[in-house]
């Protein structure tokens, strides 16, 4: 149950000039708008406005507005090489890029190597693995896992092209587009041939610490995994794993 950008707005307005406000207060701010919430339906609105990073806790039962940061992906010299490569040749054309060493503040036991991911236009991939190819970049076309046992993991600066769903979370930054933390969350999620090295108790420690650090769009993840035909699946994860340790009792 995710609450739309509009609504946060309306609530930070309701409670602006507030040093701090109470459980029975956001409560009574939803009575006031004519929402009547069961205890349960209460705590996971409370949830989504520490998830979306509006509100954080002061302590139990009380809150005050957050300063949760949005995550940024960390750029690096190669990405900035591939990136111009790529506009060498596609100026213009929708792309996105990171490295998998992004995640290693969110996990407990860090991967030897990392790889980059570079996605682009399902009908320029070929050809764009084959114009990192020919500038020496070592890049595979959306490799299986066997491949990526074989080939990619354990290597440094292998690239990973791969198409870009329509309509991805995507941020710019420094000139150079970034997948926001959803899509990469909903990515390692979807894609476990690809990132099953970040599967298992691994995967719920990085969605655990990605919504308890960073401000997290619940309906921007949701919507993506929609469109990679996960929601479901993604969502029952998220209630059996992350949330439960999470909703405010």
């Amino acid at each position: 149950m995710s609450v739309t950008k509009e609504a946060h707005i309306v609530f930070k307005t309701h409670f602006s000039g507030q040093n701090s406000f109470t459980k029975q207060d956001i409560c009574n701010y939803y009575l006031s708008i004519g929402i009547s919430l069961s205890d349960a339906a209460l705590r996971w609105r409370i949830y989504d406005l520490k998830s979306a990073g509006i509100i954080k806790s002061v302590e139990r039962g009380v809150y005050t507005f957050s300063d949760k940061p949005r995550f940024i992906p960390e750029s690096n010299p190669f990405i900035e090489k591939i990136v111009e490569l790529y506009q060498q040749k596609y100026d213009g054309l929708d792309y996105c890029t990171w490295n998998t060493s992004s995640l290693n503040s969110f996990m407990i036991h860090q991967p030897v190597n990392a790889f980059y991911l570079f996605e682009t236009d399902r009908d320029i991939t070929e050809s764009v693995f084959y114009h990192f190819k020919a500038n020496n970049i070592k890049v595979f076309n959306n490799p299986t896992a066997q491949i990526m046992e074989d080939y990619v993991l354990g290597q440094e600066g292998v690239v990973v092209v791969k198409p870009l769903v329509s309509r991805a979370p995507l941020m710019k930054k420094n000139q150079i587009v970034f997948p926001a933390l959803e899509k990469i969350l909903v990515d390692i999620f979807c894609d476990q041939h690809q990132f099953y090295i970040y599967g298992g108790q691994e995967m719920i420690t990085i969605f655990e610490n990605a919504f308890h650090h960073y401000n997290i769009n619940f309906s921007s993840l949701y919507a993506y995994a929609t469109r990679r035909g996960k929601k479901n699946l993604l969502k029952t994860f998220i209630e059996e794993n992350v949330l439960n340790d999470q909703i405010e009792e």
